[in-house]
């Protein structure tokens, strides 16, 4: 069998991306930008259910996909999932959401301490040694989301067993907004040059593009106004075209993926070596 041109042997394990130099300008996605496009982005296909969901699983949804938006940072000391505001959002939506940061230290502490450092110990132990942690490593990766995910929900779950909390049957919901805030804040590092190794541990090879992240590059900015136009769209659309709620939820997800595709396209996304 040919190897694969992209994941060699030499780059399984570690896949550690330990000495890899970002290129120069390449900040990480600002924490507001990683939750309004992740919030946005659920928007565009939450909106045709919103008559059809419970108002509560809708929160749990939300909240729990703000929080997901931000947990794969949780291997940086300083980042927004540490804090109990999160800058550079205003409006109702800052609003909303500051209103919920006052318990991202909770899961940010949760994820980093009991969750990452003993995975990363665990893979350091599998790799005999070789693996190095950092940002962008672990915690960016398949794995490490779907890791996290199923470790915050066992947690959760947990504690709920201890306060006696009888809501048990919105855990799945959580854990499915959580796992899709994780995924889709992979999906907007992989449009920056340095770039996301979805494969880690098993393959360094990375998924970047070319967005300068901070104020400079306003495509993230177009991108999030899109989005938020797309949802009102999908709110609207019905009252005016007379489609009915069915139409609507088969449109939601084709359009999100349309958008996504032509941000991906405009940040120049591809697979390149470390």
């Amino acid at each position: 069998m040919r190897p694969n041109r992209y994941c060699t042997q030499r780059s399984a394990l570690p896949g550690s991306t330990a000495g890899f130099q970002p290129p120069d300008g390449d900040p990480a996605v600002r924490g507001d930008q990683h939750v309004l496009i992740s919030l946005f982005s659920g928007g565009v296909l939450l909106a045709p259910w919103l008559t059809v969901l419970d108002p509560v699983t809708v929160l749990v949804l939300l909240v729990s996909l703000f929080i997901g938006s931000l947990a794969p940072d949780a291997d940086a000391p300083d980042a927004a999932i540490f804090h109990t505001r999160i800058a550079g959002l205003r409006g109702i939506t800052g609003w909303a959401a500051n209103t919920v940061a006052r318990f991202l230290p909770f899961f940010g502490y949760l994820i980093r301490y009991f969750e990452y450092y003993p995975l990363s110990a665990a893979l350091w132990v599998a790799s005999l040694g070789r693996y190095q942690d950092e940002h962008r490593g672990l915690l960016h990766s398949l794995v490490g989301v779907l890791l996290i995910t199923l470790l915050t929900a066992g947690y959760l779950e947990v504690i709920s067993g201890l306060v006696s909390w009888s809501h048990l049957d919105l855990l799945p919901v959580a854990a499915g907004g959580f796992l899709a805030g994780c995924l889709l804040h992979l999906i907007e590092d992989s449009c920056t040059p340095r770039g996301v190794a979805w494969l880690f541990p098993f393959c360094s090879v990375r998924v970047r593009g070319r967005i300068t992240t901070g104020f400079s590059d306003s495509r993230p900015q177009v991108f999030t106004l899109l989005l938020m136009a797309a949802g009102w769209g999908m709110l609207l659309w019905p009252r005016y075209a007379g489609w009915g709620i069915a139409q609507m939820q088969q449109t939601g997800p084709v359009l999100l993926a349309v958008l996504w595709a032509t941000f991906l396209a405009f940040s120049g996304v591809s697979l390149r070596r470390r």
